[in-house]
């Protein structure tokens, strides 16, 4: 009896696929991460165009900056069209323009009191914890460790805090005290009143020149004087902090409703509702603010004649500029958000104030030595917690 033979596949000992698959990147990840990185590098850069010298000789109202920044949003919105991307709308592009054009008015408001580099660092940090709860908590984004997760989030807050603290000048005088004496320095929190919209302008704030500053021109500041609200005085800078918090909890919720939507409206067919609902809203606030002033005054010319002007001459260019790198960076975030979740996708969109810094450092010049190494310590702290969240994330490709 022959001994049996045990046949050989020739080919079992060669790798099959199992065995030689490799860990790859899918495609819908990168572009997020690139989506994210055109997000921070267009929120990083369109103030600029609003630092020149001829922007800062005239008196920009916060809503007229806003308005800029909506209007090119809505005009360049239309762009995904010719990306082949359908035509789509869903009215929670209305709810994102609730959370984004309000939260705006407070950022403006916390620059001019609090200081643009200390309130631009709480608005930061804050937006990326309120998206990462958003992510975590409600939509329930996955990741390998939830530990390790918030650890880096708790790294990306404490980099972009410290990138915005070591922009602020050595050199700054001290926070103006007001004497328990002063009685005409009180003044209601009116933030519809034209006389109490000053311009958008950092110069009214001497804490934050630095690198994130938006405006060098020296101009008789109020920041002395306390606000007063509900028989209680409080000074401009606590109530700058505040408005700084609340734009990072409102506004780090205005990406939130495109989850919400039904249907294929997210990412770029996402933009078109957005810019909408921005512009909507933003019009909306100027029949409010145009009534307040009619009900106060009783005369439709003379409601007319104290809003703000938009300085077309001076303003057109830089304004329409900054809205459109305001636009873009919107894009990406959204895109971002799409790809990568909401809690890592429009987090590591914050990075725009390491762009931002990067501007003063590089372009301005306006960062001194001894703090430029602090700054860049703190980059890379943020850095590594942006790559360490991305990490830790288990977004499907």
């Amino acid at each position: 009896m022959s001994s049996d033979t045990i046949p050989i596949d020739p080919n079992a000992f060669l790798p099959n696929d199992d065995s030689t698959t490799t860990t790859t990147i899918p495609p819908s990840i990168l572009i997020g991460w690139f989506a994210a990185l055109i997000g921070a590098l267009g929120f990083g850069s369109f103030a600029v165009p609003i630092k020149g010298d001829a922007a800062n000789s005239v008196d920009v109202d916060p809503l007229v900056m806003q308005s800029y920044k909506s209007l090119m949003c809505f005009l360049s919105s239309w762009l995904v069209l010719l990306c082949g991307q359908e035509f789509t709308f869903t009215w929670w592009g209305i709810v994102s323009g609730l959370f984004w054009v309000p939260a705006g008015a407070f950022n403006i408001f916390a620059i001019r009191n609090a200081g643009l580099a200390v309130s631009q660092g709480i608005v930061s940090s804050s937006i990326v914890m309120v998206s990462f709860i958003w992510g975590d908590l409600i939509f329930r984004e996955a990741v390998k460790s939830e530990l390790i997760a918030y650890f880096a989030v708790c790294l990306i807050m404490a980099g972009l805090y410290g990138m915005s603290f070591f922009s602020t000048s050595e050199e700054q005088p001290e926070h103006t005290s007001v004497s328990d004496n002063d009685n005409n320095g009180e003044e209601k929190l009116d933030l519809m009143r034209h006389e109490s919209s000053d311009s958008f302008d950092s110069s009214n704030d001497n804490s934050s020149m630095g690198p994130l500053e938006i405006s060098e021109r020296r101009k008789p500041s109020i920041r002395g004087r306390p606000i007063l609200i509900c028989g209680k005085t409080y000074s401009r800078r606590n109530i700058g902090l505040c408005s700084a918090l609340i734009c990072g909890v409102w506004g780090g919720s205005c990406l939130v409703p495109m989850h919400y939507a039904q249907g294929d409206v997210k990412g770029l067919a996402y933009v078109i509702s957005f810019s909408v609902g921005a512009l909507t809203v933003t019009v909306l606030l100027w029949v409010a603010r145009f009534a307040y002033h009619l009900v106060k005054l009783k005369s439709v010319w003379e409601a007319y004649e104290v809003l703000p002007s938009f300085h077309l001459r001076v303003m057109l260019l830089p304004g329409a500029t900054a809205g459109s790198l305001w636009s873009i960076g919107n894009v990406g975030s959204i895109v971002a958000v799409k790809h990568l979740g909401q809690g890592v996708g429009y987090s590591a969109s914050q990075a725009a104030l390491l762009v931002s810094g990067m501007w003063g450092i590089f372009y301005f010049k306006v960062s001194k030595p001894k703090t430029i190494g602090k700054w860049f310590a703190s980059a890379f702290v943020t850095i590594s917690g942006i790559l360490l969240l991305g990490y830790e994330s288990r977004t499907e490709g």
